[in-house]
């Protein structure tokens, strides 16, 4: 599981900080203890860092490409108003109202590449954000647009630095596409290591993608 091995390792390099940091503290002359204390705290900071990160890390999944990451379902309670469900594999629930026509998911991924690729097939993810969109261009650009942030990066946000350094991850923003408002229609998201797709889940959702609702 690449969620696992990775805050494992992470928090390995940690332990291995520490121990370094005691050894090279052990010196007697004031020289070389002078440079060691200031490798040593540069490592500790170093350290500090990598606790962060692995904090950001532990909001995410692990995915599971054959099990729903989320059940999303619709109800609709006004004039393209809706009310959203959303429902992750642990059963908990979040509800939002969305404006429009469709909504969309948008998820940050993380996956193995290059020599690591072949740790695990399936990559860690963490939901980042809900939207509605109308199919009338003139509602799309006039009418009130509802955007939700589904997660708040940490301290430090391990995905926008796994972006910019990669690190033998890879950061990607998987979305599903566009999939209509109709209500009573259930959606099955499933997330995998070629990105986000959602699927319906009943009658109401299949004819809804058929142009029936």
């Amino acid at each position: 599981m690449l969620h696992d091995t990775l805050i494992s390792s992470l928090g390995l390099v940690i332990f291995l900080i520490l121990v370094i940091v005691a050894f090279m503290w052990l010196g007697k002359s004031w020289f070389i203890q002078w440079l060691k204390g200031t490798a040593g705290m540069l490592m500790l900071f170093g350290g500090f860092l990598l606790v962060y990160v692995i904090l950001d890390l532990w909001s995410y999944d692990q995915a599971h490409p054959d099990v729903p990451a989320l059940t999303v379902s619709v109800y609709q309670t006004g004039e393209q108003v809706y009310d959203i469900s959303l429902v992750d594999e642990e059963g908990l629930e979040e509800r939002y109202v969305l404006h429009g026509d469709q909504w969309q998911l948008d998820v940050r991924l993380l996956a193995w590449y290059g020599p690591f690729d072949a740790l695990s097939a399936a990559p860690m993810y963490r939901l980042d954000r809900l939207s509605g969109r109308f199919l009338s261009l003139e509602q799309e650009r006039t009418a009130e647009r509802t955007v939700f942030e589904l997660s708040t990066p940490g301290v430090l946000d391990a995905w926008s630095m796994v972006k910019k350094f990669g690190f033998w991850l890879q950061a990607e923003m998987g979305s599903a596409v566009f999939m209509p408002l109709a209500n009573g229609a259930v959606y099955a998201v499933y997330i995998n290591d070629t990105g986000v797709a959602a699927k319906p889940l009943n009658d109401v959702a299949e004819k809804a993608l058929g142009g029936d609702w």
